[in-house]
């Protein structure tokens, strides 16, 4: 969502050691002579390199030295501390969730983010064409580049909101061990992370080779662990939050003409009372997803000659991770019999007088929670391989080339426990008596079981093995990328510095299968959501350059003057076919302490194989069906559409819906999406006054736009379209949306509403990234030593506006996300994240305190009055201290969440777990050690 120029890089290079074991400088370190400005680290935010300050965009820098302060072990962690990020999806993504972890720059999307590893485009987990984090070796790392604004004239498709570039460690020598082991307070979610690192030169120093080992073991956590995420809550509508939860219960709720009754224990029924009888679900979630990694990284180059340099690197990582649901919620309409004995003879007698027919059944919708069948638990095996081979060197007169190819593929393999076929089901359901006065099957097919719904723990085990079927589904998605580039750094001089140039081509092609079981995608599972297959890809044929032309340096009120541009064309063999991105901009420094830059970016996002290609999937989003409210009675206008929709005027403001707030929904991919298309402009300034060493203030406006946003409207926003809402008199911003919200035939609840992806609608969004940065040395220190250094960073972003239609044809539905969450924003849109981190270091001692802070935000929707419509600000500590026991050892502890704030806890208007787990810590206070040995 939001974005910063923050620079986490050294202010020496003594203290900016690139090894992971850097958390505490040595003695030798701490009396080093000032060191020289921290813009010399060179960043990716140009194939032309540059000066991080240098550059024309805002470009963040995170060291090895951060991510060791920080304490996590998973690169997710890491990075969801970094204003311009937001948390998308981590570790406490349950449902939604996957076991996978992904970036999000300035809350645009993870899929608007181009994740690089070494400048080059590294694994995706499936055919979303999303980088796992978990697939990447954080011990491994060297620096974290984060480029803000449109890169894709340079970098190609998905970097709208930018670029997460991941340098790693290269020509290391030696043999370096860590180990991490972190734990909560309440004594839960343990992770053990540990790694080991080999390299070492070899042909005279000519070449390196480096091995990688690394594994983790991260403990799940239950929601019913926690006491705020236990129980699920919702509105009572009187400003309080109360026990909530499915209106399909263990007892089995059934609805006929839009009455709701419940089953008891000895088959009799009684009245449904969504406030009384409600399942709970909360308990049996995950809130912290339980995961097994093993990752294996190799890479070697090898200088024959100044000509010819040959590069290899390769990754194989295995990922297991476990996603847990409450046990399978069975909807639908099914025939009941009669005259079963599992009724009572008062449930016997009803239906018996509800049987028009005369043919021993009623037909009825079944609320049912099948708890006899256990959780509903995802397991995932995970493994992906990539494979880079490339060669680069000096052909003469500053030009120099680089070429490379690289292959990755991942496998993903999911089982999936507690799930029921609907055909069998409703088989088990339809009884008889054999001639032995036994209630058997009708239909004796299959090895069928009669089901007995008819109360809480009435299942039999039998009948419970008769409807589950175990599912196994798998996935696959493989890149090729082949890419050479010729470039020259030192082109010509027009007297302010050398002219830069870079002239490339690349090929890439994508191609998915998702294979799932025959019975999920042919829709008779019930539990997990049923989805059709996928196969498809696409390739896509690109040229670009990019040049730097310094026009003028050391000239009055002109101490230098440089503009740059970029330029690809691409073409795609989908209907996206000839693209066009493009990027200029300039710095224009007046004195040598300070300087003014901007660019302008038009940049792309092409569908992914899964937008293109995936089939139709089932979900089921939260949302409200307006014809259950109160105002459905008393308002002539939503009166009229609920009635057109085919709702009895008889029960207009009632909860025919049994409560629900999910509306089952069915989402899928479109083969004929064009590519989103942005436009980025960023202006700033850059303050390193020469009287005060080390200290540095950047500050930059960005203004983004995106058009033929692709995304599905939300089944949220189709009712709002279809019904209108409380700002215009609930009259329907366009009725041919309610065709898209068809009604069951006997509850008259919204089912299978459908919202497939289109280029449906646009973003705009603004606001002003700003740092300062100051280290100095002093001259006292301890524990041996007689200096010491003091390091302060303080980083921040300040959202103006975050605008999101969801639907371009409807301008009204235009929703201002900014300092706003809720159920059409969705996780919190902070106009206020900021980031500081204090570090003093003498001696053998290292001391950090890290302090983040995310302002309040209210409720997006201002026609309904939630419980929580605030939710306060939010402020955390982290404290680290290292020491370096001796030389190559270094032992480091701390805690995250130093205060242990709770979460927030909301009502109808959270993500999961009653709250949004992925922004606010879930956890409470942690506490983590860590060691690292180097020889």
């Amino acid at each position: 969502m939001l974005a910063t120029t923050l620079l986490l890089g050294c202010a020496t290079p003594a203290w900016c050691q690139s090894d992971a074991t850097a958390v505490a400088a040595t003695a030798d370190a701490q009396t080093a002579p000032e060191a020289a400005p921290q813009d010399e680290i060179v960043v990716t935010g140009s194939r032309l390199g540059g000066a991080a300050l240098d550059q024309s965009s805002p470009i963040a820098v995170v060291s090895a030295r951060e991510i060791a302060l920080s304490g996590q072990v998973n690169v997710e962690n890491i990075l969801k501390d970094l204003p311009q990020l937001v948390p998308s999806i981590t570790s406490a993504s349950n449902n939604p969730g996957g076991g996978v972890a992904t970036t999000d720059l300035r809350g645009l999307g993870a899929s608007r983010t181009l994740v690089l590893v070494n400048g080059r485009r590294y694994v995706s987990y499936d055919s979303s064409q999303i980088v796992d984090l978990n697939t990447i070796p954080a011990g491994l790392i060297e620096r974290v580049d984060i480029v803000t604004g449109g890169r894709s004239a340079i970098y190609g498709s998905d970097a709208i909101a930018g670029v997460v570039n991941f340098v790693m460690k290269k020509d290391f020598t030696g043999v370096q061990a860590n180990a991490n082991y972190r734990i909560n307070e309440a004594g839960d979610g343990g992770t053990f992370n540990s790694n080991l690192l080999l390299g070492g030169n070899f042909a005279d120093g000519r070449g390196n080779a480096t091995l990688y080992f690394d594994y983790t073991k991260r403990d799940g956590i239950l929601q019913g662990q926690r006491a705020y995420s236990r129980q699920a809550l919702v509105d009572d509508g009187d400003g309080n939050l109360i026990a909530g939860g499915s209106g399909s219960i263990e007892g089995t709720r059934f609805a006929i003409g839009g009455v709701n009754r419940k089953f008891n224990a000895d088959g009799s029924y009684s009245a449904y009372s969504a406030a009384s009888d409600a399942y709970n679900y909360a308990p049996y979630n995950y809130l912290q997803v339980p995961q097994k990694r093993f990752l294996m990284s190799a890479q070697t180059h090898y200088e024959v000659s100044p000509a010819l340099n040959v590069y290899a690197e390769g990754q194989l990582i295995n990922n297991r991770v476990k996603n847990q649901l409450a046990p399978t919620p069975f909807t639908g309409s099914a025939a009941l019999d009669v005259d079963s004995s599992f009724l009572s003879a008062s449930s016997r007698a009803l239906l018996t007088g509800l049987d028009t027919d005369g043919d021993g059944y009623v037909t009825s919708t079944i609320y049912r929670r099948l708890t006899e069948v256990g959780n509903r638990i995802s397991s995932v095996d995970n493994t992906a391989y990539r494979a880079v081979l490339g060669a680069n060197g000096d052909i003469g007169h500053g030009w120099a080339y680089d070429a490379y190819y690289s292959y990755a593929r991942t496998r993903s393999d999911e089982t999936q426990t507690g799930n029921v076929s609907r055909s069998r089901v409703l088989q088990a359901l339809r009884t008889t008596y054999d001639s032995s006065g036994n209630l058997v099957c009708s239909d004796s097919s299959n090895g069928c079981v009669p089901l007995n719904i008819f109360g809480a723990g009435n299942i039999s085990s039998a009948a419970a093995a008769f409807i589950t079927i175990p599912v196994q589904n798998s996935s696959t998605i493989t890149e090729q990328v082949a890419s050479a580039s010729i470039s020259n750094k030192n082109l010509f001089d027009l007297g302010a510095g050398p002219v830069g140039i870079v002239f490339g081509t690349e090929y890439r092609k994508e191609y998915g299968v998702y294979s799932p079981d025959f019975s999920l995608s042919s829709g008779d599972v019930v539990g997990f959501n049923a989805g059709e297959g996928l196969s498809g890809g696409y390739d896509v044929k690109e040229l670009y350059t990019e040049v730097a032309v310094p026009l003028l340096a050391d000239k009055p009120l002109i101490h230098k003057l440089e503009i740059n541009g970029a330029y690809r064309y691409s073409y795609y063999s989908t209907a996206a076919k000839s693209v066009n991105t493009y990027s200029a901009g300039a710095v224009w420094a007046p004195i040598a302490d300070l300087s003014f830059r901007g660019q302008y970016a038009r940049a792309v996002r092409a569908p992914t194989v899964a937008n293109l290609y995936s089939g139709s999937a089932q979900d089921f989003p939260t949302a409200t069906d307006p014809c259950t409210l109160a105002v459905a009675v008393t308002n002539a206008n939503l009166r009229a559409s609920c009635i057109a929709t085919g709702v009895p005027a008889a029960l207009l403001g009632t909860a025919y819906d049994g409560g629900s707030t999910q509306i089952q929904t069915v989402t899928g991919g479109n083969a004929a999406l064009r590519e989103e298309t942005s436009d980025t402009y960023t202006a700033g300034i850059v303050l390193q006054p020469t009287f005060l060493r080390g200290f540095s203030f950047t500050a930059d406006y960005y203004k983004i736009k995106i058009a033929n946003y692709i995304a599905s409207a939300g089944t949220a926003n189709l009712i709002r379209a279809c019904y209108g809402d409380a700002t215009n008199g609930y009259t329907a911003y366009n009725a041919s949306y309610c065709a898209s919200l068809p009604r069951d035939a006997n509850s008259y609840a919204i089912t299978d509403a459908v919202n497939t992806l289109s280029n449906t609608g646009g973003v705009k969004t603004r606001g002003v990234d700003f740092e300062a940065r100051y280290g100095l040395p002093l001259a006292f220190g301890a524990f041996g030593s007689s200096t010491s250094r003091l390091d302060f960073r303080f980083s921040g972003t300040r959202l103006i506006a975050f605008d999101y239609n969801p639907l371009a044809a409807i301008p009204d539905l235009t929703l201002n996300c900014a300092g706003k969450f809720g159920i059409s924003c969705g996780n919190p849109y902070a106009k206020w994240r900021l980031s500081g981190r204090t570090t003093y270091a003498t001696g053998p001692i290292t001391v950090s305190v890290l302090y983040r802070h995310l302002s309040a935000v209210r409720d997006d929707d201002d026609t309904t009055t939630y419980t929580v419509e605030r939710i306060k600000p939010y402020d955390y500590f982290d404290l680290t201290a290292a020491f370096d026991v001796k030389p190559g050892f270094t032992f480091s502890v701390g805690v995250n969440n130093m205060f242990n704030r709770k979460p927030p806890i909301l009502g109808d208007n959270q993500e999961q777990a009653n709250t949004y787990p992925s922004t606010y810590d879930p956890y409470g206070r942690a506490f983590f050690m860590s060691t690292s040995v180097k020889l």
